[in-house]
């Protein structure tokens, strides 16, 4: 297992960056952003591809659960086949590329392929639970772990961590926060929004 599949990252992420971001965990040899067939959009979802095994074990271990801009990544074994290419080798590994679960594909007379609306696989989208198997640590409370680190609204740079990208107050669930900074933390966040140290989010 030397590739692992990355969801939940921002739509702003490219392949360049995803590649970036988890070279902290090894030495990456492919990273692919998984976009829309109409538009190129990104899915919000994608794989990375490590030189060895022991880098894609550190990969999970280290950043599964973490905070990247504001959303909580989800990083897990591959269970698929190859990081789709591009390029000249990328109708070879098409062949070769299994779709995850949920995806589903057809081929015409000519060999193209077409993929299937299906129910997207647990753990592929924000909305869904990821099913590894296996209890997931609790995260812990960065505050509690950090006591040097405060709740000030006079510091925008910390609270922005705990804001998605449209400027919302992320759930405790996100944020790994006790209930008591949960609420030190909204209370500090619209205060500074009050201030204008902070974008006002208008649902």
């Amino acid at each position: 297992m030397a590739k692992v599949f990355v969801g939940n990252f921002s739509f702003a992420v490219n392949e360049e960056k995803l590649k970036e971001f988890f070279s902290r965990a090894g030495s990456v040899t492919a990273a692919k952003v998984m976009t829309e067939s109409a538009g190129g959009k990104s899915r919000g979802f994608g794989f990375v591809e490590f030189s060895t095994d022991e880098e894609a074990k550190q990969a999970i271990a280290e950043l599964n659960g973490a905070n990247w801009d504001g959303r909580i990544i989800k990083v897990s074994e591959d269970r698929g086949g190859n990081v789709p290419a591009s390029g000249a080798n990328a109708g070879q590994q098409r062949r070769q590329y299994k779709a995850p679960s949920g995806e589903g594909r057809s081929s015409d007379r000519g060999g193209n392929y077409h993929k299937q609306p299906q129910q997207a696989a647990m753990g592929y989208f924000r909305a869904q639970p990821l099913d590894l198997g296996v209890k997931k640590k609790r995260k812990q409370d960065i505050f509690v772990a950090n006591p040097s680190l405060k709740i000030d609204y006079k510091n925008p740079k910390v609270l922005r961590r705990f804001m998605s990208e449209r400027g919302k107050i992320l759930s405790r669930r996100m944020t790994g926060l006790t209930a008591t900074n949960q609420r030190l933390l909204t209370i500090a966040i619209r205060r500074a929004q009050q201030l204008a140290l902070l974008p006002i989010v208008n649902d």
